[in-house]
């Protein structure tokens, strides 16, 4: 109860700090981020069912702004609103229904949430067919996405000798490419070539780039390159998303379908991610160093005692997960239009206090993809198709999610 009451006091603060034009999406966004980590705690983001929820909440209040003011193809084929419907009553209605059904144990923080954003609209026929709207997109995006049995889990066999010892985490939850993508037309449709030969000048170039500037020590690393690489570890989007939604001009029901499309693209690009991880099952550069004369390759020399900057993921290294996200979010995102004039600002889980500005979206893909070098967790070879990759599950995005009415 304790932990619940912080969470809404800081939601509470939160809400009294947003200008008055703030999006009610934008709000209902960030609760449900915050719920689901008060159910799940630091892992949260791991669980494919409870990450997917962000993906049911976005989708259902796509489909309540559109239905009350109709500028795209609905997705669930959601019915128009009677005339007159409050746009505000069906988004929180329909944010409401699904964020008390994917985490019910945050049942105050969500009825206070909800009550907040109620409080405004008058009663009458207008706010209660807005309700009526929103139970009805809650409903049909509950319905949406989930587990698919009939797909295989994730395969995931250790490598080794009989009798020798690997490391005993398992890479992913077996089950995140169970999870019924919302726009790919199979897990591997966006799958990389494999990553470069062993032993091409390509890869020891690679190699010994990361042995450089991303060990634990390396003084060939700048310090705001060591503040970056642990900055962009763990960031967060949300803020720099309302930064957008913020911008004067854009409606309600764009911005619903600008949260919408990150969020389950997003889910897509994990499955896509996850798939070709476990497809090659690629080393991380505390191996590829640790072991250089393993790999065939005179150009490369081991160092048995080197450690990256940051904590290797207990993933396969190709792709590059963090570059794929940021690739992904920048072809979504330059689809909404230019960045702001003064650039586009984030803050991190990781780094408490410390704001990193970007002037446009390829900027920031960019950013990302060098601090993970710098972070001595990939290589360059990989993030240099991760990028492309990411970007291309962003445009199929918007390519297959409720297009515009003519």
């Amino acid at each position: 109860m304790k932990n619940r009451t912080l969470v809404l006091a800081s939601l509470i603060s939160l809400w009294a700090a947003v200008p008055a034009h703030a999006d009610i999406v934008a709000d209902f966004y960030e609760t449900d981020v915050a719920a689901a980590k008060a159910s799940e705690g630091g892992e949260y983001m791991f669980d494919p069912e409870t990450a997917q929820s962000v993906s049911k909440l976005t989708l259902a209040m796509f489909e309540a702004a559109n239905a009350t003011d109709r500028r795209y193809a609905s997705f669930l084929k959601i019915a128009a609103a009677p005339k007159g419907a409050s746009q505000a009553a069906a988004i929180a209605t329909a944010a409401h229904d699904v964020m008390l059904a994917m985490h019910p144990g945050q049942k105050d923080m969500i009825d206070n949430a909800y009550a907040a954003a109620m409080a405004p609209i008058a009663a009458g026929q207008a706010r209660e067919d807005g309700i009526a709207v929103g139970h009805s997109a809650a409903k049909a995006a509950l319905g949406a996405g989930g587990m698919d049995a009939a797909l295989p889990a994730g395969a995931y066999r250790p490598n080794g000798a009989p009798g020798q010892f690997v490391p005993v985490s398992i890479p992913f939850d077996p089950r995140s490419i169970q999870m019924r993508p919302w726009f790919l037309k199979s897990a591997d449709e966006f799958r990389p070539g494999p990553p470069v030969a062993l032993t091409s000048p390509q890869w020891a170039a690679a190699v010994n780039e990361v042995q450089k500037v991303g060990a634990k020590a390396s003084s060939d690393r700048a310090a705001a390159d060591t503040v970056g690489a642990r900055f962009w570890a763990n960031y967060a989007l949300a803020p720099t998303l309302r930064q957008i939604a913020d911008q004067p001009g854009r409606s309600v029901v764009a911005n619903a379908r600008m949260y919408a499309m990150i969020e389950m693209g997003g889910d897509d690009m994990g499955i896509a991610t996850v798939e070709a991880k476990l497809h090659y099952g690629f080393w991380r550069p505390l191996s590829a160093i640790r072991g250089a004369g393993d790999d065939g390759n005179a150009a490369t020399t081991p160092d048995i005692s080197w450690v990256p900057l940051l904590r290797t993921p207990t993933q396969p290294e190709y792709p590059c997960g963090h570059c794929i996200y940021a690739g992904f979010v920048a072809a979504v995102m330059e689809g909404e239009g230019a960045p702001p004039a003064g650039g586009l600002h984030f803050n991190s889980d990781s780094m408490p206090g410390i704001a990193i500005s970007v002037p446009d979206w390829a900027s920031y893909a960019q950013t990302v993809s060098n601090s993970r070098i710098f972070g001595g967790v990939h290589f360059r070879t990989t993030n240099d198709i991760s990028i492309p990759m990411g970007r291309r599950i962003g445009e199929m995005t918007r390519a297959r999610f409720a297009p515009p009415l003519k």
